[in-house]
C-alpha cells in the first residue's frame, strides 16, 4: 500500500512479495523459523561443553574426528541450501503463473469471456505448464538435497566405524570397562546427533537469514522516499503546470517513452492530449499524478517540483478519471465519495453534472444500492458507459483544483459523450483541466491541443491553428470526421 507505484507494475515485484510474505507468514521457514532454531541452538550448547568434556578424556583425537565430520556435514548441508536458494526467483515465478491460471479458472468476473471464447483450455494448459515446469525445478531442488544426504550418511558411517572401532579396541587391548564403554559409546553418539542438529540448525539460520535480508531490501527498496521539510502547496484556485526537459522509461527497459519533453499548461486553461495508441499519454497523467517519478527532469505545479510537497496533500489537489475504471464492492455512494461520511448536495450534483441520475432514480434503494456480487448477492453490476459517468462523478464529487481526464468518454454512446462536452464548462468551472482522448470532435472544447508522438510534443495550438498546419494533428482529425459522416449518412 506504501511502496511505490512504479513497483506494483514489474513483474519481479510480485515474486519479490511472494517471498517477503513467505518469510514472515510461514512458521517453518524466514522469521519463523530462525526463533524456533535460536532456541534450541541455545539448549544444545549447553550440552555440548558437558560431552566435550566426556570425550577429551577419552581421547582428544576422537574428539576432533567427531567435530571434523560434524563441520563437513555443516558445509554439505549449507551448499545444498544455498542451491535451493539460488533457484527461489524460478520457483516464486511458476508458483506465481500456476496460482494466477487457477484463480482465473475459478474466478467469476472472467466467465464470460472464458465461456464465449473457450479459454478453458489455454488457460488449464497454461496451469499445467506452469506445474510441470515447478516439478522440474522442486526435482532438481530435492536432488540436490538428496546428494547432500547421501554424502552426509557416508560421513556418519565413516564417523561410526571408526568410534566404534576405537572403542572396542580400548575394551579388547586396553583398561575401558564395558559400564565405560556404554558411557563413551553414548556420549559420543548424543554429542555428534546434539552437534549435528546445532550444525544443520545454524546453516538453516544462515540461509534462512538472507532471506530475512531479502525481507528487509525488499521494504526499503519500495518504500517511497520520504520527503523532508516539505514545501505547502500555494493555496489558489488555478494552477499551472510545467514538464521541463522530462525524461522517463520503465525499469529494466532501455526505451525511453519520454525524452527531453516539455509542456507548460496555463492556470486554468483546458490542455486536450491527443496521440496514436502508445505515444505516451497515460503515462504522462502517471507522470503528473505523482505515481511514477521522471528520470531527469521536473514536474512542477506553480513553479514547484510537485516531489517538494507532501504527497497526501499534492494528491488532494487531483481529480482523475483513469481510463481503466475500478469499481468496488460497496454502495454506489460509497464508490462516488470514498467515505463513510459524506455531503449529500455535492453528491447528488456530481451524480447529476455526470449523466448518471436517471439510473440511481430507477434503483430502489437508490444510492445505498451494492455493487457486484462480490459480497452481495442483490448487488448490481452497471454498463460500461454507466461505470465511466461514475468514474466521472467520482472526479466531480472530489471537486480537486486540477481535473484530469483520461478518455472519459471511451464507453458511451454518442448522445451521452455529446452532452457531456456541452455540460463540459460547467464541470470544469474554471480549473485547470486536462483531456486524453482518441476522439478529436472533443477537442474543439479545449483551449489548447498537444499532440504527442514518440514521446515529444510534435504539434501544440488551438483546433483551427493545428487544422491550418495541414499536418499530424488535422490528418487524424480528417479521418475521424469523415467515418462521423460516414456513419451519420449511414443512419
Amino acid at each position: 500500500m506504501t511502496m511505490d507505484f512504479l513497483y506494483t507494475e514489474d513483474p519481479d515485484t510480485l515474486n519479490d512479495i511472494n517471498i517477503a510474505l513467505d518469510t514472515v507468514q510461514n512458521p517453518m521457514s524466514g522469521v519463523g523459523i530462525v526463533i524456533l532454531k535460536l532456541f534450541s541452538i541455545l539448549g544444545s550448547i549447553i550440552g555440548f561443553f558437558g560431552f566435550v568434556t566426556i570425550i577429551f578424556r577419552l581421547s582428544p583425537v576422537i574428539l576432533m574426528i567427531l567435530i571434523l565430520t560434524v563441520l563437513l556435514s555443516y558445509l554439505i548441508m549449507v551448499k545444498a541450501k544455498q542451491y535451493e536458494r539460488s533457484r527461489k526467483d524460478d520457483l516464486y515465478k511458476e508458483k506465481r503463473e500456476s496460482i494466477y491460471s487457477s484463480s482465473t479458472l475459478s474466478d467469476f468476473q472472467f466467465g464470460k469471456d472464458i465461456r464465449v471464447y473457450g479459454l478453458k483450455n489455454i488457460l488449464f494448459s497454461k496451469k499445467v505448464g506452469s506445474d510441470k515446469r515447478l516439478l522440474e525445478i522442486t526435482k532438481e531442488i530435492q536432488n540436490q538435497i538428496f546428494k547432500s544426504s547421501t554424502l552426509d550418511g557416508i560421513l556418519f558411517f565413516i564417523r561410526e566405524s571408526v568410534i566404534y572401532s576405537y572403542l572396542i579396541y580400548k575394551v579388547i587391548y586396553g583398561n575401558l570397562s564395558i559400564s565405560d564403554f556404554v558411557m563413551y559409546s553414548v556420549a559420543m553418539n548424543s554429542f555428534a546427533i546434539w552437534m549435528d542438529t546445532t550444525m544443520k540448525d545454524i546453516s538453516i539460520i544462515r540461509i534462512q537469514s538472507l532471506y530475512i535480508g531479502d525481507f528487509r531490501e525488499f521494504l526499503n527498496k519500495k518504500e517511497p522516499k520520504k520527503i523532508l521539510n516539505p514545501i505547502n502547496i500555494p493555496k489558489t484556485e488555478k494552477y499551472k503546470i510545467e514538464f521541463d526537459n522530462i525524461s522517463f522509461k520503465y525499469p529494466n527497459s532501455e526505451r525511453y517513452i519520454f525524452k527531453d519533453f516539455s509542456l507548460v499548461i496555463n492556470p486554468g486553461e483546458r490542455l486536450a492530449i491527443v496521440g496514436i495508441n502508445g505515444a505516451g499519454k497515460t503515462t504522462l497523467v502517471k507522470l503528473l499524478t505523482g505515481l511514477y517519478s521522471p528520470n531527469a527532469g521536473e514536474i512542477r505545479v506553480n513553479g514547484i517540483n510537485i516531489n517538494k510537497f507532501n504527497k497526501e496533500e499534492y494528491l488532494d489537489l487531483l481529480s482523475v478519471v483513469f481510463q481503466d475504471i475500478k469499481i468496488f464492492p460497496f454502495n454506489i455512494r460509497e464508490n462516488i465519495s470514498f467515505s463513510n461520511t459524506f455531503d449529500e448536495i455535492k453528491l447528488n450534483e456530481s451524480i447529476e453534472q455526470s449523466g448518471l441520475k436517471d439510473k440511481i432514480q430507477s434503483l430502489e434503494k437508490g444510492v445505498e444500492t451494492n455493487m457486484l456480487k462480490i459480497l452481495d448477492e442483490e448487488g448490481i453490476e452497471l454498463s460500461g458507459g454507466e461505470n465511466q459517468k461514475l468514474a466521472i462523478a467520482r472526479a466531480l464529487y472530489k471537486n480537486g483544483k486540477i481535473l484530469i481526464m483520461d478518455e472519459p468518454t471511451a464507453s458511451l454512446d454518442a448522445l451521452a459523450e455529446n452532452r457531456l462536452y456541452e455540460s463540459f464548462d460547467k464541470l470544469i468551472s474554471g480549473k485547470t483541466a486536462i483531456y486524453i482522448s482518441h476522439r478529436l470532435s472533443s477537442t474543439r472544447f479545449c483551449d489548447k491541443i498537444a499532440f504527442i508522438e514518440n514521446g515529444q510534443l510534435q504539434e501544440y495550438g488551438t483546433h483551427d491553428e493545428l487544422m491550418k498546419l495541414d499536418s499530424l494533428y488535422a490528418n487524424m482529425f480528417n479521418i475521424q470526421s469523415r467515418y462521423y459522416k460516414e456513419d451519420k449518412a449511414y443512419a
